[in-house]
């Protein structure tokens, strides 16, 4: 004899609503394949997946992404926290006007370099003429 609890139980797995809901997702999936958008992280960064709980670590994913390396996530996760943004922006955008480069990453890891020496050299500047 089945408890009261198992009969409603299977009373409640058998609605019409939820074979109706069941279809409808079934049907969104085929249509919304999110497996196969670039910007999924599961395909970015294998099944394992991300728990991504502040800004600068969404932002390090996104570039790890952008310059499709999944090796140094952590080094951009570090960037996006301690490097002024703009310094990255710009460096992402002269990135992306390169499509065809060898190396997306190294390219962006010199402009950095070349941006941060720029604004270091400037400040050094500023500093001698205020003397």
């Amino acid at each position: 004899m089945d408890s009261i609890k198992d009969i409603l139980s299977q009373l409640k797995r058998s609605t019409p609503q939820d074979k109706k809901k069941k279809k409808e997702k079934e049907i969104q999936s085929k249509l919304f394949d999110f497996d196969q958008l670039e910007t999924n992280p599961k395909r970015m960064f294998t099944e394992k997946g991300k728990y991504v709980s502040t800004e600068h670590q969404s932002y390090g994913l996104r570039l790890a992404g952008k310059l499709d390396d999944k090796k140094r996530l952590t080094m951009y996760i570090k960037w996006a926290k301690t490097k002024p943004r703009a310094v990255l922006e710009s460096a992402l955008s002269f990135v992306s006007d390169y499509p065809n480069a060898e190396s997306k990453s190294k390219l962006f890891m010199w402009k950095v370099k070349q941006l941060e020496n720029e604004i270091k050299t400037k400040k050094e500047q500023e500093q001698e003429n205020t003397k």
